[in-house]
């Protein structure tokens, strides 16, 4: 008898002891199931989360650096009180780096502040608690906001202060219900401002930003309703640098115009934070190693509750099987034929526990994307490791069974 015609008649005595005992099968899948759908789950979410951040780095580029008043923050040793008294960015400031800053290095700049608690209303909608980032300067350019309907702000608009606007997606949605928006007049805080666009819809944004809630208003007139450096409000600095440099010489550049510009001596520490989107993905592979640890662990337990489960399932089996294995081995079934069937068992309810794990894993990460903003990516290759598990877990849990078989007595294994 040759490899494959063992392995294929060891398949087919398998299989139909499988289908006679449906019910143990079952249940003996089920803790496979569990255990690899939690590897897998998690796996994919961090996977997911880790693609969906970098790929808001990649589209807005990695030669992006803002200064700001607080540093972003990573991990849990966050000092807030060491830069309560900081200063926020100014106008001034943004002026001065455009200005003096090395063409050589610096491709664009922009300047924008925020500030929240907004009434925003339109002829048939009223929404209370909008958020407004005033602008200025190459601001859309740096960011990669696309205006999907109607236009950004003309170098008029933006150095008057004119009354126009243009409109996040989902403010748009609400105030309009599907409705067209553009040349239409909205009250905001009770002034009237003309619509000229409508924002890209683009989800939770890095650091958790929902910039399909903003109203975008130009910097000049925005000063109306609330001015930089006041309480209340956060401005920010953002600089490009150029795609063939490296983003360290921007950033020696921008400290060295803000020490200048802030009159700051040798022995002062700076009080800006120089903050990158590098910084977002430099702390990805510390922060997702933990949680797939996590769920490496979680996983094994389940997985090892699983495996007893197998293992005790295949002596049970060896035990009712004990006539035909007598029977098999008293016809000259060799000791490797005999294993066969119970390893071979054991692995094929393993693997299909990791099937029924990892179908459920696409099924929820589809729903998860058809029903929210967050997109989910599957990984074959953590795919195939849930299945590569579980085929260890099946040989370790039907190793021990499958050689109490092999080493029956036929005889007395008969009269059984």
């Amino acid at each position: 008898m040759n490899f494959f015609t063992h392995i294929r008649e060891a398949v087919l005595l398998t299989s139909n002891f499988l289908r006679a005992n449906k019910l143990r099968s079952f249940l003996s899948v089920l803790g496979i199931t569990i255990g690899i759908f939690c590897i897998v789950a998690i796996l994919t979410a961090t996977h997911s989360l880790e693609q969906n951040i970098r790929s808001n780095v990649d589209k807005m580029g990695d030669k992006i650096v803002y200064i700001q008043k607080w540093p972003w923050g990573f991990g849990g040793s966050y000092q807030w009180w060491d830069y309560m008294n900081r200063p926020e960015a100014s106008i001034q400031e943004y002026k001065r780096i455009a200005d003096e800053g090395n063409q050589d290095l610096i491709k664009q700049t922009a300047f924008f502040y925020e500030f929240g608690n907004n009434t925003v209303k339109s002829k048939i909608e009223e929404i209370s608690g909008v958020k407004v980032t005033a602008v200025i300067g190459d601001f859309f350019e740096i960011n990669q906001w696309d205006i999907i309907y109607g236009r950004s702000f003309t170098s008029f608009e933006n150095n008057k202060g004119k009354n126009v606007a243009i409109l996040g997606y989902n403010i748009a949605l609400n105030l309009y219900h599907g409705d067209n928006p553009l040349g239409r007049e909205i009250k905001l805080n009770g002034s009237k401002i003309t619509v000229i666009g409508i924002l890209e819809k683009q989800g939770n944004s890095i650091g958790g930003q929902q910039y399909d809630d903003v109203i975008v208003l130009p910097g000049a007139y925005a000063t109306r309703f609330a001015k930089p450096n006041t309480r209340g409000v956060s401005s920010s600095i953002v600089i490009k640098g150029k795609e063939e440099i490296d983003l360290k010489q921007v950033d020696v550049e921008v400290t060295r115009i803000m020490r200048s510009i802030r009159k700051l001596k040798p022995k002062d520490k700076d009080n800006f934070a120089i903050n990158k989107l590098t910084m977002f993905s430099e702390s990805l592979n510390q922060t997702f190693g933990v949680i797939d640890l996590v769920a490496v662990i979680i996983g094994i337990f389940s997985l090892l509750v699983g495996g007893f489960g197998i293992a005790n399932i295949m002596f049970v089996s060896v035990k009712e099987r004990t006539p035909v294995i007598g029977l098999q081995k008293s016809l000259g079934a060799k000791r490797n034929f005999i294993m066969s069937q119970f390893l071979i068992e054991a692995i094929f309810l393993c693997i299909v526990g990791a099937l029924v794990g990892i179908v459920i894993v696409i099924g929820l990460g589809l729903l998860a994307s058809k029903f929210s903003d967050f997109k989910i990516f599957f990984s074959m290759s953590i795919f195939l490791s849930g299945i590569g598990i579980s085929v260890f877990i099946g040989l370790v849990a039907g190793l021990a069974p499958a050689r109490k078989a092999a080493r029956m007595d036929p005889v007395v294994a008969i009269r059984k």
